[in-house]
C-alpha cells in the first residue's frame, strides 16, 4: 500500500524539519559571526603592527638621513683640516729653512752693526763737543747690546738707527743748557752753553766775561769776539722762550769735509 503525502502531512513534515534545523542554523550563524569578529580583531592587530612598523621605518629613515648629513659634514671638516695641516706643514718647513740660515745671517749682520757703531763713534769724535758724556755713554750701550745674547739682532739694529736719528736731529735745531766749566785750571764758572745745530758752539757766563767759541780747526776753545756777545745773549733768550723769534748771528767757522 502506497503512502500518500497529503497536504496536512506535508505541513507537519515541514514543521518538523524547520523545528529540527533552526538551532543548527543559529549555531552556524553564531560561529560565523564569531569568526568574523575574530578576523576583524586580527586585522586590527595586524594593522597596528603595520602602523608601528611604518613609524619605526620612518624613524629609521630620519635617523639614517641625520647620520648621512653628519657623515657629509665630518668628511668636509676632515678635508678642511687636512688642508690646514698641509698649509701648516709648509709653513713649518719654511720656518725650519729660515732657522737653518739664522746663524749665517747673524754672522753677516753683527760685523755690519759693529761698523755702524764705529762710524758713529768716529763721527762724534770729529763733531762739536756737546754733551759728550751722554753721547759716549750711548755708544757704549750700543756695544754692550752686541754682546748681549738676550737682545735680538732686530732690536740691536733699531737701537743703532735711533742713535743715528738722534745725532741727525741735532743739526736741525738750536739748544742751550747750563754747564759748569773750569777756567784758568782752577776756577769753576757756570755758563750757558749754546749750540746752533752743527754750525757753531759757544758758551758765555751771564756777565759776558767768560765767552768762547769752539774752533773746529784747532779743536779747542778760543775767545769769542765782543761783537758776537750781544747776539749770543739774544740767542739764549730766544731759545729759552724769553724773547720773540729774530735773526741770530753766530760765529760760524768753515767746515772742512775730507
Amino acid at each position: 500500500m502506497k503512502n500518500v503525502l497529503t497536504p496536512a502531512r506535508g505541513a507537519i513534515l515541514a514543521a518538523t524539519v524547520v523545528g529540527l534545523t533552526a538551532p543548527a542554523v543559529a549555531q552556524g550563524l553564531d560561529r560565523a559571526i564569531a569568526t568574523g569578529e575574530q578576523a576583524t580583531r586580527r586585522a586590527e592587530q595586524v594593522q597596528q603592527q603595520i602602523n608601528q612598523l611604518d613609524d619605526e621605518r620612518a624613524d629609521m629613515v630620519g635617523e639614517f638621513r641625520t647620520l648621512l648629513q653628519r657623515k657629509t659634514a665630518a668628511e668636509l671638516y676632515a678635508r678642511q683640516q687636512a688642508a690646514a695641516v698641509e698649509s701648516q706643514q709648509r709653513e713649518i718647513a719654511s720656518l725650519t729653512d729660515q732657522l737653518s740660515r739664522v746663524d749665517e745671517i747673524t754672522s753677516q749682520t753683527v760685523p755690519m752693526l759693529e761698523t755702524l757703531i764705529d762710524d758713529l763713534d768716529a763721527f762724534i769724535d770729529a763733531d762739536l763737543p756737546f754733551r759728550l758724556e751722554a753721547r759716549k755713554a750711548r755708544i757704549q750701550r750700543l756695544r754692550d747690546y752686541l754682546s748681549d745674547p738676550a737682545i735680538s739682532v732686530t732690536e740691536r739694529y733699531r737701537q743703532i738707527m735711533d742713535a743715528y736719528t738722534a745725532e741727525m736731529e741735532v743739526g736741525r735745531k738750536t739748544d742751550t743748557w747750563k754747564e759748569t766749566i773750569t777756567v784758568d785750571g782752577e776756577k769753576e764758572v757756570t755758563v750757558d752753553m749754546v749750540l746752533f745745530g752743527r754750525v757753531a758752539m759757544v758758551y758765555m757766563d751771564p756777565t759776558g766775561r767768560y765767552a768762547k767759541r769752539y774752533d773746529r780747526e784747532t779743536q779747542s776753545w778760543v775767545d769769542l769776539e765782543n761783537k758776537y756777545k750781544p747776539e749770543i745773549e739774544k740767542a739764549i733768550r730766544i731759545i729759552q722762550g724769553k724773547r720773540t723769534q729774530d735773526v741770530m748771528y753766530v760765529p760760524a767757522t768753515k767746515l772742512n769735509v775730507q
